[in-house]
């Protein structure tokens, strides 16, 4: 399978195109006329990863860290100062990170760490906003159903858990085919009426071009007419981090005893004591303080991240919701798991995905 397929399954699945303005996703380092055939799947890049990929025969690394968090204007290397990518690009190899996009997702990070924390009820903490399109198409009522149905193909009228969704309306529509046209309904140089349905269908932005050519290649119509507009609704299928129930309320010492154990932590760090029974618990993996405001509205009796700086602490310490250090690496012990499961349900048997043993922190315990 050429990488440029790889990549673009990869995407449909996690939205890279979503969170791309804040995070470095994608493929970050690679041909995308190479063949894939072999994948490594790693928490992130590093020597061991590399190593393992090119004994492997795998050309391609999947990470959910990107390698490159911060702009550069180059890349050298020297005994002194390695470079990952370099040192990647010379075993000739691809580097796709997916990082937020799998954050996103109700199967990625979030939802799994609440599942493990035995949520129930869960949704989203923060929705994510500016991801809706709604795409309205004018087509003859005997092509409704055919141009309906290939917009659905293409991901358009997915609300929450129903799929298909649309809704359309009968009017007149009205045309003056030029010279040189080839009208499906009409003849040039006279005006035509036609009996045509506004349809109108909500789609994720990322999925907006594709839902578009699929619209046009199944209308009849030489020039087709057809608005997209921006939505100012919140997503019901993406979002960042997670919100939920325990099935009991659980005394804070238990719970926090639960959480260590899940995580493989020994420590946690708290804003402040647990005064009363936790039931109503907010997650969001790596560094979410900055939802911890969402949490404190969604009234969470407590936010878990990682993370956490000791201002941060200070300014939660009067407000209901305990604040709650996990770590970074320790609330996304699971992602690499995640990461491997989802290009498995992707690729099937057409291509073979390994999943990495260097799983270490870029920093020890000493």
């Amino acid at each position: 399978m050429k990488l440029s397929e790889v990549v673009k399954k990869i995407s449909d699945r996690l939205p890279v195109e979503l969170v791309a303005d804040q995070d470095n996703v994608g493929l970050i380092l690679g041909d995308y006329d190479d063949e894939c055939g072999k994948m490594v799947v790693a928490y992130e890049l590093n020597a061991g990863v590399i190593d393992e990929a090119v004994k492997s025969g795998s050309n391609l690394i999947v990470t959910y860290h990107t390698p490159l968090f911060r702009a550069v204007k180059s890349f050298t290397t020297s005994s002194s100062r390695p470079d990952i990518l370099v040192q990647a690009a010379r075993r000739l190899l691809n580097v796709y990170a997916v990082h937020t996009a799998l954050d996103v997702v109700q199967d990625g990070i979030n939802f799994d760490l609440a599942s493990r924390l035995g949520l129930k009820n869960t949704k989203y903490l923060s929705p994510l906003p500016d991801t809706l399109r709604k795409i309205v198409v004018f087509v003859p009522q005997d092509h409704l159903d055919k141009v309906r149905s290939a917009m659905s193909r293409g991901g358009a009228g997915i609300i929450g858990n129903y799929s298909e969704c649309a809704f359309a309306s009968e009017g007149e529509g009205s045309f003056l085919p030029g010279g040189g046209s080839a009208p499906y309904i009409g003849t040039p140089g006279k005006r035509e009426r036609a009996s045509e349905s506004r349809l109108e269908m909500v789609v994720e932005k990322s999925h907006a071009g594709r839902v578009v050519r699929a619209m046009l290649e199944a209308h009849p119509y030489e020039e087709v007419a057809y608005d997209v507009y921006p939505l100012l609704n919140t997503s019901a299928n993406y979002g960042f981090g997670a919100i939920g129930e325990l099935e009991e309320k659980m005394v804070g010492g238990r719970f926090f005893g639960m959480v260590k154990k899940v995580l493989g932590q020994t420590l946690l760090k708290a804003s402040h004591v647990v005064e009363t029974e936790v039931r109503r618990v907010a997650v969001c993996a790596g560094s979410g303080v900055s939802f911890y405001g969402d949490a404190v509205r969604e009234r969470a009796d407590i936010f878990i991240t990682g993370d956490v700086k000791h201002h941060d602490f200070r300014e939660s310490m009067l407000l209901p919701t305990v604040l709650v250090d996990a770590t970074h690496r320790g609330t996304e012990r699971f992602a690499a798991g995640i990461l491997h499961r989802i290009m498995n349900e992707i690729f099937k048997d057409r291509v073979v995905v390994n999943l990495s043993k260097y799983e270490y922190d870029s920093a020890v315990i000493v």
